[in-house]
């Protein structure tokens, strides 16, 4: 957001220093009018924003010849509303406020005042600073889903070897020295500590909720709690399995 202010910024001023010179060559300067037109200009740009983003996504400027035609005439259109929106502005608050007349009352001065070239560049700035964005963010988020996404469960049964993705899992329990998966395909099990396999899950969606139990929260429909502060888990497959309060904490973030 710091650096889409940072560009309508320079373009405001860029084209506040073109209309002085303009007004300067017709022999009738107008600081207010200028300074209205910039303020003007700066909420137009950043209040459009969003909108930009959007018409950037839809056509993209590397798709083909014909976007770029399309977004030549976005362009041009939002650039002549923000003019006319700024012009509109400076003639109320020219003759009501100040009580003056301004050197651009004709559409003519007004687009060299307000510079439709300069509007124009700010327009496609913003429209190529956003696509950069939109291409660092799918890279950045593949980033993060690398580091925390969780691996699939190798597991075993009848002597054929399966890969299960974590959501494939309701809950997990413990029986003697191994782990009971429980899924919606059915029971798989492994030879390892509960502890240990909630830590090669590393699933933000999994919440120990009892020292014999681990369950996926995406699973769990309702909780019954009693006055002990133990209770029960009623999961949306029919399966009910018991929370300690010693794990409230987990249930609370279910």
């Amino acid at each position: 957001m710091a650096k889409r202010i940072s560009l309508v910024t320079i373009f405001v001023l860029f084209n506040m220093g073109i209309g002085r010179m303009f007004q300067e060559s017709l022999g009738a300067s107008c600081f207010s009018e200028l300074s209205i037109l910039a303020i003007t200009s700066f909420f137009f740009w950043n209040s459009s924003a969003r909108q930009i983003k959007k018409l950037g996504a839809k056509w993209l400027l590397t798709s083909s010849g014909r976007n770029l035609f399309i977004q030549g005439g976005l362009g041009l259109s939002v650039s002549a509303l923000n003019i006319i929106i700024g012009q509109l502005l400076v003639i109320v608050l020219m003759t009501q406020v100040y009580q003056c007349t301004s050197p651009s009352f004709s559409m003519l001065n007004a687009s060299l005042t307000n510079n439709i070239g300069v509007n124009l560049l700010c327009y496609f700035t913003l429209l190529f600073y956003f696509i950069h964005i939109d291409k660092k963010d799918p890279e950045a988020e593949e980033e993060m889903e690398g580091t925390e996404r969780p691996h699939r469960v190798s597991v075993s049964k009848r002597g054929l070897q399966f890969l299960l993705e974590p959501q494939q899992i309701v809950y997990v329990e413990t029986s003697n020295n191994c782990v009971v998966l429980h899924t919606e395909k059915g029971k798989f099990v492994k030879y390892q500590s509960l502890k240990s396999f909630s830590n090669e899950l590393c699933s933000k969606s999994f919440r120990r909720v009892h020292r014999s139990y681990l369950v996926n929260a995406a699973f769990v429909e309702h909780i019954q709690k009693n006055h002990s502060g133990d209770g029960r888990l009623y999961l949306s497959t029919g399966d009910q399995i018991r929370f300690s309060r010693t794990y409230q904490e987990e249930v609370r973030q279910i």
